[in-house]
């Protein structure tokens, strides 16, 4: 069972972008929160967040009009919601690393580093969300339309110094040759969790082993759940037993190579053309179905996350407050500024993609942190779950 959060310590914080109070603490911020106390399954529990496709509640006036009568039809264009924009609560979406995490961050990148893994590579595990060329490739060295705010440049601030003794940033670590913004990915359009491991014919790779030959990464980014939550209709404990199966391969993989997997949590499904709200049969697909099912499985990350001391992007926190919660007008993919994915200010942050990249790379930072430093004395080191606070 899940120890579950006090509110207390998932309060919201109180700086804006606009604002001219103190900037985020750098990416070495002692954690408040961790992948077993991920906000997203600790607070969300509206009617777009139920995590079974059973709930009473499905059609106009009732508990899914949140979705069906939602802002998908407002505007086409995110940047012009017009939101303020909270930068500590999209940081939020960043899960600092619990001791146990740190430590099994620590022990995983010894061994890649004893394989060869590179230490300034990073490896991204997914489907369309991860394809994207908004997703993470507007950072690569040269590119265009990247908008960094100081506050959120030093949200990306690493603890160590460069080897010239000035401060870095997680991308410049990452821009080395060869780029990771820019390297070949494990990722593919419609592909769900088992996708990734399966062989590409009789004498090829698998799409994750083909990605490890060319990258050879310290770290991999890993985002499915949008598509297995809509590739079956009958049994939600099935579904979510052989999506947490296919994860936990992947992290298998992963780990055996010596290279630390970084999971998300999965967006919310939103009102997608071509189904209808509601099931009219006990099986049918529909919208309402498919969000219930994409919650279910953005759960069952956080779960594996916890039970394997893996870090955590809660993604679904982090696009939340955002216009149709950071999902496009098509109810499945992330909605992006016009100026593209790489524009993190008040203006960029109102989008999914540009919500995605930041807290990815807040998320990196934490890991790279954690993975280069120091190790602490053995007699302070613990692999045990953090104790239930209730």
């Amino acid at each position: 069972m899940r120890p579950r959060t006090p509110l207390f310590l998932l309060a919201p914080l109180a700086v804006a972008l606009a604002a001219p109070a103190a900037p985020p603490a750098r990416a070495d911020q002692p954690p408040a929160h961790s992948a077993c106390f991920a906000p997203s399954v600790a607070i969300l529990h509206a009617a777009d967040d139920a995590r079974d496709p059973a709930v009473p509640a499905c059609g106009p006036g009732d508990g899914w009009a949140t979705i069906a009568d939602g802002e998908q039809a407002a505007t086409a264009r995110c940047d012009r919601a017009g939101r303020p924009i909270d930068l500590a609560r999209v940081l939020e979406g960043a899960l600092p690393l619990d001791q146990p995490t740190r430590e099994h961050v620590r022990h995983l990148f010894r061994i890649g580093q004893a394989h060869g893994r590179r230490a300034d590579a990073f490896g991204l595990v997914g489907d369309s969300m991860t394809v994207s060329g908004n997703f993470l490739r507007p950072f690569a060295r040269g590119g265009a339309h990247v908008v960094l705010p100081p506050d959120v440049e030093r949200a990306l601030t690493l603890s160590a110094p460069g080897s010239d003794g000035r401060p870095r940033t997680v991308l410049e670590v990452f821009r080395d040759a060869p780029d990771s913004f820019l390297a070949p990915r494990a990722a593919k359009v419609g592909a769900c969790a088992r996708w990734a491991l399966a062989p590409r014919g009789a004498k090829e790779a698998s799409p994750l082993e083909a990605m490890v030959a060319a990258v050879s990464p310290a770290y991999a980014v890993v985002l499915y759940g949008a598509n297995d939550a809509v590739w079956r209709t009958d049994s939600l404990p099935l579904l979510t037993r052989e999506f947490g199966a296919a994860l936990s391969g992947i992290v298998d993989a992963l780990e055996a190579r010596g290279i630390v997997p970084i999971l998300t949590t999965v967006p919310k499904h939103m009102r997608e053309a071509g189904f209808p709200d509601c099931p009219r049969s006990a099986q049918g697909g529909a919208n309402e179905r498919f969000a219930a099912q994409a919650t279910a499985l953005s759960v069952a990350v956080a779960d594996l996350a916890c039970e394997r001391h893996l870090p955590l992007v809660d993604l679904r926190w982090a696009l939340d407050p955002l216009l149709d919660h950071g999902v496009g007008p098509d109810g499945v993919h992330l909605s992006v500024h016009p100026n593209g994915g790489g524009v993190l200010d008040e203006s960029g942050l109102q989008c999914g993609y540009n919500v995605r990249n930041l807290v990815t790379l807040r998320e990196l930072a934490l890991v790279v942190n954690a993975a280069t430093a120091p190790e602490a004395p053995a007699a302070t080191r613990s692999l045990t779950r953090p104790a239930s606070v209730w």
